[in-house]
């Protein structure tokens, strides 16, 4: 399960965050199919799917995989069903990174923490396609 953005800080040169229960910035990237940065357009239940959402969202910069559509509707584990100060509401700037494995919470950042996982991820992401996503957080 991902944890509150306040909770993620980064440690030097690419090392777990706290939370991240043991990854490395690189092994994160690896488990991550999508991590983008963009304004929440609308968000809904996601139709047929309990405890999810869809968020639809104008990206405004890609980060994994390195292009997409200027607007993406992403299906993931709602968070604000756990934490409701986590909730994704419509008009919101962040970066979501959704997990490869179906049933983890995406992470989701905004403000400082967005700016401080984005850069993370920048630094992470050439070591990270020379990493396989270990267990547990395969699909």
């Amino acid at each position: 399960m991902a944890v509150a953005a306040s909770a993620l800080v980064a440690c030097g040169g690419g090392g777990p965050a706290r939370g991240d229960r043991g990854q490395s910035a690189p092994e994160w990237v690896a488990c991550s199919t999508t991590m983008v940065v963009g304004d929440v357009a609308s968000v809904a239940a996601s139709p047929g799917r309990k405890g999810r959402i869809s968020v639809t969202l104008d990206a405004t910069q890609w980060l994994k995989p390195a292009r997409g559509q200027r607007r993406v509707t992403l299906d993931v584990v709602d968070p604000g069903a756990t934490d409701a100060r986590r909730a994704v509401k419509a008009g919101q700037h962040l970066l979501i990174a959704v997990p490869e494995r179906d049933g983890v919470e995406p992470g989701v950042f905004r403000g400082e923490a967005l700016r401080l996982e984005r850069d993370r991820i920048k630094k992470a992401l050439h070591a990270a396609g020379k990493v396989n996503c270990p267990s547990p957080w395969k699909s």
